[in-house]
Formats: C-alpha cells, structure tokens, sequence
C-alpha cells in the first residue's frame, strides 16, 4: 500500500527498516468523535507486522481550508 516517511526497529529482521502501510479499517472507533482509522504497520523487508495505530478519517474530496 502506501510507503510511509519513517522507519521503525523490526524485531525479526533486528534492525531499522522502511515501513509501509499494509492494511487499513476504516471507521474503527465510531463511539469517539470524530472518527478514526486503525493502520497496520509493516516491515518493507520481511512484510511482517510491527505495530497497529490509530490516524484521523479523512473523507475523499477533503481538502484542507
């Protein structure tokens, strides 16, 4: 998916690698306003995950006033 602009350390390649964007649930969290999408992230190099986060929902067509 999409290459993010930071690197984390990947426990199984035991080293700071390149991370990506491997999967994406929308709308996890639709109790708390306003809503929010929960990432997976994983190692460029061996595709395993290396930790799960939270990102604001940005609707398509949204642009920033």
């Amino acid at each position: 998916m999409e290459t993010l602009n930071f690197k984390l350390y990947c426990r199984h390649c035991r080293k700071i690698v390149n991370v990506y964007e491997c999967h994406r649930e929308e709308k996890v969290l639709p109790e708390i306003k306003p809503e929010f999408d929960l990432i997976t992230v994983c190692c460029i190099v061996c595709k395993n995950p290396i930790m799960k986060m939270t990102k604001l929902h940005k609707k398509l067509g949204e642009d920033k006033q």
